[in-house]
C-alpha cells in the first residue's frame, strides 16, 4: 500500500501497513502512561475513547514492532524509543525481552451470544474458543519473533513444561509447537462442529474448557525454539475487548481478574464497553491485582503538559515523513503570535473604541481617573494597548455590579495591578476576539488542547492544517500559516466532525441537543459584560448526592426521565464529548464537573481552559435533552 502524502492521514495503527513506518512515526512520550510498578506482573486494563491510541499501544509490543525497533535502534529517531521500551526491561543490547501476543476479539466471538442456548454452555464454548486462538496466536507470535514461517516451522518450538493443576482435555504431554497447534486447531474446529450440529448441545458433549485454560499451558513463560527460549517474559495483548457481547466481556475480565495467572494479560476496550452506572461511577476502582487506565484521563489536570508535549512529538515525527516535500518541525508551520504589521491597524482601531466606550461608561464616576490616566500613558504593543484597556473596562464593570456601593474614591494603580490576574487577561483576548474578528485558535499549543486529550482527535486537526502547509511549499510559498488561516481550517474541521457526529454515537439527536444546550449555557455566563468566571464557563457540575440519583434511575422510567439523561451524559462521557471531574470540592459541597471536548468549545466560542463551570441541578438538566437551553427573562445582557 502506498502511504498518503499526508503522514497525519494515518490515524490508527492499523492503519500503518509498513511496522517500520509504525514504529518511526510512534512517539515515545506515549508509553508514560506505562508506568505502573508490576507492569509485567498483573493485568493492565487500557482505556479510552475512540481514537486514544490503545491498539498503538498493543501494537508496539508485537513481534514484529519490537523486531523493527531493535534493528533500527542506532538511528537518531529510534534512539528515544529504544531507550524508553529498555528502561522498561522490554528491550535489551540483545534484543527484545517480551513476548507480545496480540489478540484481537473483534472477529466472531459475539456471534455466540446469538445462539438459543443457557449461558452456562454459552460461556464454555466462547472461553473455548478463546483458548484455542490463544494458544494459536502464541505459537504464530513465536515464529514471528524468530522470523520463520507459519505454521510450517512449528517442530522447532516448544513450551516449558507446566505444573497443571487442573486436568485438560486432550492436551498433548509434550508441549511441543506442532502438537500444540493441532490441539488448538481440534478444538476449534470441535466448536464449530457443535455449532453446525442439528443436534442439542448438550454438557455432557459440549467440547472445550469452563476456563481460560491457555493461561495455564503458557504458563507465564515464553515458548522455546531450538529448546532457548525467546524472551524473559510473555504478554497477552488482548485488543477490541468492547466488541465483545457484554455478558462474554464480563466472563472475560472476571476470569483474568480471579484466576491469578502468572501469564501477565493486557486488555484495551473503549470505554463505550462500561455501562452507564460504571461510566456515571468513574469506573471500578482499580485493586491489589491490576491496574486500570483510561487514556485521556491520563492526560488531563497535572499531565496536560505532557500532552503537549507529546502532540508535538507525534507531530514532528510525521512532519518528517512527509514525502515529495522537504519540512520542519511541525510548530514551524505554525504562526503563534499577532503582533505583526498585518494586525496594527486593527488593534489600533479597535483600541479606539474600547477606549471610547470604557471613558464614556467611567464618566460619572471620579474613582476610576488614575485608571484611567495610566491606560491613555499607552505603553507596549497595538496588541497589548487593545488587551489593556478591555481589561480595564471588565474591572470598571465589575466594581460598577458590586452590589454594596463605596464611597467615590479614586482607586490607586496599585489596586488596578492587583485585579488584573491571568484570568482577567484571558477573558479580555477572548471577547477582543468575538468582537473584532481577531483569530482565537491558534498555534501549536491551543491545537494539543483542541484535542481534548484524544490522540486522533489531533491528528484529525493537524492533518488539515499540515495540508494546508505542504500545499504552500508545493506552491513555493511560505509554510507557516498566519493565525486566521489555522483558525479557518479548524473551524471547517469542527463543524465537519460535528455533522459527522450523528454516525459516531447512539442517541445522537438527543446527545446534540444536550451539548448544544451546554454550550449555549456558556456562552451566555461567559460573555457577560463584568466576566464574573473568566475567563468564561466550558462546563457544567451536578452535586455527588445528585449524581447518585442519577446511578439509581437507570433502567427506570419516570416523570422527570431521569434514567435517559443518565444514558445521554454517559455517551457523552464515553465518546470523549464530555470531560468529568468528579469529588471537585466548591461552596462547602462536592460536585462532578462535566467540561465540553475542546473542539465543542470552538464550535460556540469558548475559551480553552478548565476550571469555569455553573451547577445546574438534575431536573434542570432533563428538559435540555428534548427542548434545549431556553434563557430566562430578566437576566443581564451580553456583549
Amino acid at each position: 500500500m502506498r502511504e498518503p502524502r499526508n503522514p497525519f492521514r494515518l490515524r490508527a495503527s492499523e492503519d500503518t501497513e509498513s511496522h517500520e513506518t509504525f514504529v518511526r512515526l510512534f512517539s515515545p512520550e506515549a508509553l508514560d502512561v506505562l508506568q505502573a510498578d508490576e507492569l509485567w506482573k498483573r493485568p493492565q486494563i487500557i482505556r479510552s475513547a475512540p481514537g486514544g491510541g490503545k491498539t498503538s499501544l498493543l501494537r508496539l509490543f508485537t513481534p514484529s514492532s519490537l523486531r523493527t525497533i531493535y534493528s533500527l535502534r542506532t538511528r537518531d529517531y529510534m534512539k528515544d524509543l529504544f531507550k524508553k521500551l529498555t528502561a522498561m526491561d522490554a528491550m535489551g543490547d540483545d534484543g527484545p525481552h517480551v513476548l507480545g501476543v496480540y489478540l484481537s476479539c473483534a472477529h466472531s466471538f459475539a456471534t455466540l451470544d446469538d445462539l438459543s442456548i443457557e449461558d452456562v454452555k454459552k460461556k464454555r464454548l466462547f472461553l473455548s474458543l478463546l483458548n484455542a486462538r490463544i494458544i494459536l496466536a502464541t505459537l504464530q507470535s513465536a515464529l514471528d519473533m524468530k522470523q520463520k514461517e507459519y505454521p510450517g516451522d512449528l517442530t522447532s518450538i516448544s513450551l516449558p513444561v507446566q505444573s497443571i493443576t487442573t486436568p485438560i482435555s486432550d492436551l498433548p504431554i509434550d508441549l511441543t509447537g506442532k502438537s500444540l497447534y493441532e490441539w488448538a486447531q481440534r478444538l476449534e474446529r470441535a466448536i464449530c462442529d457443535a455449532l453446525d450440529s442439528f443436534a442439542p448441545l448438550s454438557e455432557t458433549h459440549l467440547p472445550g474448557h469452563d476456563s481460560l485454560v491457555a493461561l495455564q499451558v503458557l504458563g507465564g513463560q515464553s515458548p522455546q525454539f531450538d529448546h532457548h527460549s525467546i524472551a524473559d517474559r510473555i504478554v497477552l495483548l488482548l485488543d477490541d475487548v468492547h466488541k465483545l457481547a457484554a455478558k462474554q466481556r464480563e466472563w472475560l475480565l472476571d476470569t483474568i481478574l480471579t484466576m491469578r495467572s502468572s501469564t501477565t494479560v493486557w486488555i484495551a476496550e473503549r470505554l463505550e464497553a462500561l455501562n452507564v452506572d460504571r461510566l456515571l461511577s468513574g469506573g471500578a476502582t482499580k485493586g491489589r491485582d491490576y491496574d486500570e487506565i483510561t487514556l485521556e484521563d491520563y492526560w488531563r489536570g497535572p499531565r496536560a503538559q505532557k500532552f503537549v508535549k507529546l502532540t508535538s512529538s507525534v507531530a514532528d515525527r510525521r512532519a518528517s515523513d512527509v514525502r515529495d516535500v522537504e519540512m520542519g518541525p511541525f510548530a514551524s508551520c505554525l504562526q503563534d503570535s499577532l503582533d505583526s504589521i498585518k494586525w496594527e491597524d486593527v488593534f489600533s482601531s479597535s483600541t479606539t473604541v474600547v477606549a471610547s466606550r470604557v471613558k464614556e461608561r467611567a464618566a460619572s464616576y471620579q474613582r476610576f481617573s488614575e485608571w484611567i490616566a495610566e491606560r491613555e500613558a499607552g505603553g507596549g504593543t497595538p496588541r497589548e494597548q487593545l488587551l489593556a484597556w478591555r481589561k480595564l473596562e471588565i474591572l470598571i464593570e465589575r466594581d460598577l455590579r458590586k452590589t454594596q456601593k463605596t464611597f467615590d474614591f479614586e482607586l490607586a494603580v496599585d489596586e488596578l495591578v492587583h485585579r488584573e490576574d491571568a484570568s482577567v487577561e484571558g477573558a479580555a483576548e477572548l471577547f477582543c476576539a468575538r468582537e473584532f474578528k481577531l483569530p482565537y485558535y491558534y498555534g501549536l499549543s491551543r491545537l494539543a488542547s483542541l484535542a481534548s486529550s484524544n490522540i486522533e482527535q489531533f491528528l484529525m486537526l493537524a492533518g488539515d492544517v499540515f495540508e494546508e502547509c505542504v500545499s504552500a511549499v508545493l506552491l513555493k510559498r511560505p509554510p507557516d500559516l498566519p493565525p486566521e488561516q489555522q483558525e479557518r481550517i479548524l473551524r471547517k474541521a469542527v463543524v465537519e466532525a460535528w455533522r459527522r457526529l450523528p454516525d459516531r454515537i447512539p442517541y445522537a439527536t438527543q446527545v446534540m441537543r444536550f451539548l448544544e444546550s451546554i454550550g449555549k449555557m456558556a456562552v451566555w455566563e461567559t460573555y457577560k459584560p463584568n466576566a464574573p468566571y473568566a475567563p468564561g464557563v466550558t462546563g457544567i457540575a451536578v452535586q455527588m448526592s445528585e449524581r447518585e440519583v442519577l446511578r439509581k434511575s437507570i433502567g427506570k422510567s419516570s416523570k422527570e426521565n431521569l434514567g435517559f439523561l443518565a444514558q445521554v451524559i454517559a455517551t457523552c462521557i464515553a465518546h470523549n464529548l464530555l470531560e468529568v471531574n468528579l469529588d471537585q470540592k466548591c461552596k462547602g459541597q462536592y460536585w462532578m464537573v462535566m467540561y465540553l471536548n475542546r473542539m465543542l468549545c470552538m464550535r460556540f466560542n469558548l475559551p480553552l481552559q478548565y476550571g469555569g463551570w455553573r451547577e445546574r441541578s438534575v431536573s434542570e438538566l432533563v428538559p435540555w435533552i428534548d427542548k434545549g437551553f431556553i434563557v430566562s427573562s430578566g437576566r443581564s445582557r451580553l456583549l
